[in-house]
């Protein structure tokens, strides 16, 4: 069980055996379990939001519960990746000064503003999903998400700029980890219907495949904060897609 508890160890805040401890030996077979514990991040949090909603009877309340404890669970990782990235990449006129902005692992101003607007972003697509489809939609993206750090991290160069879990990261990734992604889907299909499923997943695929895409050509190669970043994006990228195929459904039938 050593690997599942170093995945739950880098994924969340939640408390891990001391054998949890990230090490190059110890992370082989741990990325096989992304999926699954990000869709248990998911369940919970979709969970607390259909708690929260029945009790209060308000949707705002139960979305904007659910966005604060996603972010509780994870130390908030996602959204840092993400306004390091965003903050590097518009931050630095050319590709070396793109790099020690991205190295340096600081949010700048505008990462702040970036990483604020995704979080209000969630917030809104979250709202735009009827009541009962969002454990289906947290529990789908939290899969989804977490399962698209391993696609980039198998599929995308390490930039080399910083040394740590990252680079080990990438050198571990294989399709083998994306194997209990399948179960994360059959979860979605269940609660979600058909149709739901691929939304979820070309949205979360579109979304972290355009920003790896991004972030290689701009620092030659991911960092670990891409990774979290990753996560972030592969969610609202997921929530996007049912948001649209919801809002569609309800104009065509």
């Amino acid at each position: 069980m050593t690997s599942l508890w170093v995945a739950i160890r880098l994924l969340t805040c939640l408390p891990t055996p001391r054998s949890a401890k990230a090490t190059p030996g110890r992370l082989i077979g741990s990325m096989v379990w992304f999926p699954i514990v990000g869709a248990a991040i998911g369940g919970v949090v979709g969970l607390a939001e259909r708690g929260v909603r029945a009790l209060s009877g308000s949707h705002a309340l139960g979305c904007g519960i659910a966005v604060l404890l996603g972010l509780l669970i994870t130390q908030g990782r996602p959204a840092r990746g993400l306004m390091v990235l965003a903050g590097a990449l518009f931050g630095g006129r050319d590709p070396e000064g793109i790099a020690q902005l991205a190295a340096r692992g600081w949010p700048t101003r505008f990462g702040l503003l970036a990483g604020m607007a995704g979080l209000l972003l969630k917030y809104a697509l979250l709202m735009a999903l009827p009541g009962e489809a969002r454990l289906g939609a947290l529990l789908l993206g939290g899969g989804l998400s977490r399962a698209a750090i391993v696609w980039v991290c198998w599929r995308f160069p390490y930039a080399g700029i910083d040394t740590g879990i990252g680079e080990w990261l990438a050198g571990l990734a294989g399709a083998r980890d994306l194997l209990l992604t399948l179960p994360v889907l059959a979860l979605g299909f269940g609660l979600l219907g058909p149709v739901s499923v691929p939304a979820a997943l070309v949205g979360t695929w579109a979304l972290s495949h355009a920003f790896a895409r991004w972030v290689t050509h701009a620092v030659r190669g991911l960092t670990a904060d891409a990774y979290e970043a990753t996560a972030e994006l592969g969610e609202l990228g997921a929530l996007g897609g049912l948001a649209a195929y919801a809002y569609l459904g309800r104009l065509l039938w």
